[in-house]
């Protein structure tokens, strides 16, 4: 039943404030606005409905990424329920799904229309320098969940894959520019046009400047950024059969960050400042080929280039991908395989804090994965089976099978349920380098005082080393699902059970042996032939795969579209994260932990030309070393004619100064106080 639009006026005075391209409601109903009917493409690596998938999937639509006012990828991620989005400071973001965010997370997989960002260094995406235009995009599709078998390997706790628009659809001229208190300038300009009658094309630029925040959690702020970026897109189609695409595009980025490290003979952690400097390249070119009306191929070619400059730290990364994929269908069986292979080039120049035990300056990866649909009741029931296998250079092959159901009992309801095994590949530091991490005490080694402060305080050189002999981690997840759509609602529920094994913590046995010398020279007051023995010793901490963990829990979002013009959600998450650890061992990263998160979404057009958007993140954890926080993002958006569009937006509304992530142990991150936000953006196309 449809709600009379005048009781939903005082929604007005709770809901947002900002802008871009008036989305026409009327023309779209419930299943469209929740993407509920929306053909995506990450969950069975072909064109499917969000509603019969076998996966906790969520999909963040054009409409709502343009409605948000959101600047980046990871601010529009703040809209997917469930998804762990923490910032660190104005241009730094851990983010992650059913675990725990790190500034480096590694069980997360972030794609670019299906290029993958991986980085085999640190196993992990620079969010920072993530430059994607958002009026560009299409949809970002969300995985929260496994997805081993088709993706490969580090894919175990969720995919993200950004989906960009056809060309087609950017056939004009756009410009916007954007300022607020915390960015002077944000500006974008894209061009497309028709390439002959069977292709089109685009041409974009981008260029922000950014201020720093206005309190740092141990140093004066210094997250400022200063970022351009060129890209285009080509999309050809010469007949009904063949299609491709090539995509390319280049980021420059400046970003003053604050770090801390080992960088001195104190074998002390230290505080400083630099700028991150980092050129980002990418280039990608797909052919897609119809074979019949119950066949087709692809094949992508991809490449990445990453170089990198801060503190201490000089890193490039190159990589080739290169994947074919053939989908078919006979009577009640789909079928599909596919290979893939990926060729990694990465050097990283020797630092104070790190180095490398061998001379790992490329690595390669191949396989295949191959996976069968059978519709055992035509509109009813279907199985899901497959497996992906793939080789690496460091721990071999690697095995990640799968297999779901699908079971819809009547029309609009579907239950669906999976078991499924991935793995993570070791990244680089856990297999070869050894890391300099803030120096241990004497007196914590001891245990007890030596009466001179002097050496009760001197820190012993400590080392977290990498292990070639460290195993791939395997986790084994069980999933349960229920889907229900009518007219004006909807419900997504999914539960889940992941438990991991292999798991790579740090041997805490610090050797104490290697103490004694100096113990007995103290003892026989021999004091400073004793502070020299202990200034060439050093403790070796290594890395071995003897953990284990347990994550729990379940996601529910409810979509309610009460009239045309108002669409809403609503979505609880909560996670539990338990390790299972030998004596004298300690996590990597994270710690027993709870997660909850309450999720509010709205979308409102008051009138013509005029609308609302708002989205309400309740975060309460103790994963992160911070205080629970509520936060309010807000936003008003008026089409003022068909060329000409404006936006202002608040962000971080409720939740004032605070602190977002807390964990200051990992090297090289120190947090700053997250603030109010304020944008005003104006936009014309023609």
């Amino acid at each position: 039943m449809k709600i009379s639009q005048r009781f939903l006026w005082p929604l007005t005075f709770i809901s947002p404030l900002l802008m871009a391209e008036q989305f026409d409601y009327e023309n779209l109903d419930l299943d469209a606005l929740m993407g509920m009917d929306v053909q995506v493409t990450s969950a069975m690596k072909r064109t499917q409905s969000a509603f019969d998938t076998a996966s906790s999937i969520y999909v963040l639509s054009k409409e709502q990424i343009t409605n948000s006012g959101a600047m980046s990828v990871p601010e529009a991620l703040k809209m997917v329920p469930g998804l762990i989005v923490r910032q660190l400071d104005n241009n730094q973001w851990a983010i992650s799904s059913r675990g725990v965010a790190s500034r480096f997370s590694s069980k997360l997989l972030v794609m670019i229309d299906g290029q993958s960002l991986y980085t085999p260094k640190f196993a992990a995406v620079y969010w920072e320098t993530l430059n994607v235009p958002l009026y560009d995009i299409e949809r970002i599709e969300v995985i929260r969940g496994q997805g081993g078998l088709l993706w490969g390997s580090n894919a175990n706790n969720g995919v993200i894959n950004i989906i960009t628009k056809n060309s087609i659809d950017t056939r004009d001229t756009l410009a916007t520019a954007t300022t607020g208190n915390q960015i002077n300038v944000d500006t974008n300009f894209r061009y497309g046009n028709d390439i002959g009658n069977k292709g089109s094309y685009r041409i974009y630029g981008h260029a922000k400047h950014a201020n720093a925040s206005k309190k740092g959690a141990r140093l004066k702020p210094n997250d400022t950024t200063k970022q351009y970026s060129f890209g285009i897109r080509a999309d050809y189609t010469p007949n009904d059969e063949l299609s491709g695409l090539f995509q390319g595009d280049v980021t420059h980025s400046k970003l003053g960050q604050n770090y801390r490290g080992v960088v001195d003979a104190t074998n002390e952690n230290i505080a400083f400042s630099d700028d991150l400097k980092r050129i980002d390249s990418r280039m990608m070119a797909r052919l897609e080929h119809r074979i019949s009306g119950n066949a087709n191929q692809m094949l992508q070619v991809s490449w990445l280039k990453q170089n990198g400059s801060q503190a201490y730290i000089k890193e490039h990364f190159e990589s080739i991908d290169i994947d074919y994929q053939m989908n078919f269908i006979y009577q009640s069986l789909q079928f599909d395989w596919g290979l893939n292979y990926r060729y990694n080039t990465i050097s990283f120049a020797q630092s104070v804090f790190l180095d490398s035990d061998k001379d790992l300056d490329n690595l390669q990866q191949y396989g295949g994965l191959i996976q069968a649909q059978y519709n055992f009741t035509p509109d009813t029931l279907d199985f899901i089976i497959g497996t992906k296998l793939d080789h690496n250079d460091l721990t071999g092959w690697e095995n990640q099978p799968s297999a779901r159901l699908v079971y819809k009992p009547i029309e609009n309801h579907l239950v669906w349920s999976a078991i499924s095994r991935s793995v993570r590949i070791p990244t680089l530091i856990e297999f070869n380098d050894n890391f300099k991490l803030n120096g241990t005490k004497v007196i914590d080694v001891l245990g007890t005082s030596t009466g001179l402060v002097a050496i009760d305080e001197y820190r012993i050189a400590t080392f977290l080393n990498g292990n070639d002999k460290v195993k791939s981690e395997n986790y084994i997840s069980h999933e349960l699902g229920y889907r229900f759509s009518d007219n004006d609602w909807s419900m997504d529920f999914s539960a889940y059970n992941t438990r991991g094994k292999n798991v790579a913590v740090i041997n805490l046995n610090t050797h104490f042996e290697q103490f004694l010398p100096a113990l007995a020279l103290f003892r026989s007051g021999e004091i400073p032939q004793a502070a020299q023995a202990l200034t060439t010793t050093q403790i070796n901490l290594d890395l071995i795969s003897v953990g284990k963990t347990t994550t729990k829990g379940f996601d529910v979002v409810l979509s309610w579209q009460p009239m045309d013009t108002l669409s809403t959600e609503l979505g609880y998450s909560y996670t539990d994260f338990k390790y299972s650890l030998p004596y004298d061992t300690s996590p990597v990263v994270g710690f027993d932990s709870t997660n909850r998160q309450v999720f509010a979404k709205a979308n409102y057009t008051l009138f013509n030309g005029h609308s609302l958007f708002s989205t309400l993140r309740v975060e309460n954890s103790n994963a992160y070393n911070t205080d629970n926080y509520a936060a309010l993002d807000l936003t008003w958006n008026w089409q003022i004619n068909q060329q000409w569009s404006t936006a202002l937006s608040g962000k971080n509304l409720l939740a004032s100064s605070h602190i977002e992530y807390g964990n200051t142990n990992e090297t090289y991150t120190i947090p700053n106080y997250i603030d109010e936000s304020f944008t005003f953006t104006i936009m014309t196309t023609f």
